[in-house]
């Protein structure tokens, strides 16, 4: 009986052991997430959009399944070339992202320019928090001749993150990618 429950403590020490992360680890992520803190505070960092997530609606999900079901990608997620950003610069935004949705008024007929969220505009509206886990959340209003967006970008300690563009004219997109510092 006592072997028994020896055996039954020393298991559960080494399993509750074994899921925690290491000294190192935690140091790591916590030297990490000061690096995108201090990125963030300088106001000056780059996006760089590696897979578009689009809005799910009947429609869009036909025409991406018929255009890119033979490229490995799907209706939900479409992996992007290098090339598409968002660049955060003082009190600035510049995007050059592509979109696949549907669009409620159409800007400019025929300009293959404008197809997808392009713009390079001052910052209405600029803030940023931390977030449980190590994360910041920062959210920005800015607005182009013809067109508004709103826009909310995650970041995560290990440098990745989320952008998620709700825009006046089209449905809400969201990117997943990198950040990066911008590069002089």
């Amino acid at each position: 009986m006592k072997t028994r429950i020896l055996i039954s403590v020393l298991c559960f020490v080494v399993l509750s052991c074994a899921g925690s992360k290491s000294e190192a680890e935690l140091a790591e992520k916590q030297k990490s997430y000061e690096q995108l803190k201090s990125l963030v505070a300088s106001g000056t960092y780059q996006f760089n959009a590696e897979v578009l997530y689009p809005q799910e609606t009947q429609d869009v999900a036909n025409t991406a399944n018929a255009l890119l079901g033979n490229f490995g990608n799907e209706g939900s997620y479409v992996g992007l070339k290098p090339g598409y950003f968002l660049k955060i610069q003082n009190d600035s935004a510049m995007a050059k992202l592509p979109y696949i949705g549907e669009i409620r008024r159409v800007n400019s007929y025929g300009k293959s320019d404008n197809a997808g969220i392009i713009f390079n505009s001052p910052i209405k509206d600029y803030a940023a928090e931390s977030t449980k886990r190590m994360g910041m959340q920062v959210k920005l209003e800015t607005k182009d001749v013809l067109e508004s967006y709103d826009v909310i970008i995650k970041l995560y300690s290990n440098h990745t993150a989320d952008v998620t563009i709700n825009s006046s004219n089209r449905s809400i997109i969201r990117y997943k990618g990198v950040i990066v510092p911008v590069a002089d």
